[in-house]
């Protein structure tokens, strides 16, 4: 019975001192990177990130209908013309290239739409 006891302990104390860890460290500040969608171009042409950090993308397009995505991440979106932004938030894959793509057709140059995701490892002074 008392080995049942210390054990309850000791889980009792990890529990807390994963609760009181993560009450006090820090959060990583989210990364916001405003992006403009248009024929036929994103800019800017190359989005860098830090691996594992919180990101916001904030994206819009004025001239017509675009989409943005990212095959190697399974991440799509469609950012219609307007002047209201699409927001997305994810956390920056490992570290990496990721082709960045326009999925909707906008024009005879469409297929030129292309942008790039740099995941880069996170370092002593990226944070």
């Amino acid at each position: 019975m008392g080995w049942i006891l210390g054990l309850l302990l000791r889980m009792a104390t990890f529990i807390a001192a994963v609760i009181w860890s993560a009450a006090i460290a820090p959060a990583l500040p989210v990364h916001e990177i405003q992006v403009e969608a248009r024929k036929f171009a994103f800019e800017p042409a190359v989005i860098m990130v830090t691996a594992g950090e919180p990101v916001r993308l904030v994206i819009h397009a004025r001239d017509t209908t675009h989409g943005f995505s990212i095959k190697e991440l399974n991440f799509h979106l469609e950012i219609p013309r307007s002047s209201e932004a699409v927001t997305a938030e994810f956390t920056a894959p490992p570290p990496g290239r990721y082709e960045i793509a326009c999925s909707e057709f906008c024009g005879r140059g469409h297929r030129h739409m292309k942008a790039v995701l740099v995941s880069v490892a996170a370092g002593p002074s990226n944070h």
